[in-house]
């Protein structure tokens, strides 16, 4: 399926504080071939789930969003990391 602006522009706008969690794709069922290219990576993710923003973990509803440059996730991970290794020293 081809996503549309509008299609995102929808997802986007997903309001995860009145969302139905059963109506989501829960990501830990969500099986990504991370060898192949980001694009690939991406069609796989957004064949798998109904909203590519807005899915869940379990009980709980997780939103995301994508940008096109700046930090990495392992990035974020890392500086997430040394700041809670911060607080306990």
């Amino acid at each position: 399926m081809k996503l549309t602006k509008e299609m995102l522009a929808e997802m986007a706008q997903t309001d995860i504080r009145t969302v139905d969690i059963s109506e989501l794709t829960d990501l830990r069922d969500i099986k990504i071939d991370t060898s192949q290219p980001v694009e690939k990576k991406l069609a796989a993710f957004a064949e798998q789930t109904k909203n590519i923003y807005v899915n869940r973990i379990g009980d709980y509803v997780v939103k995301v969003r994508f940008q096109e440059s700046g930090a990495t996730i392992d990035d974020k991970m890392a500086e997430y990391l040394r700041r809670m290794s911060e607080i306990y020293i």
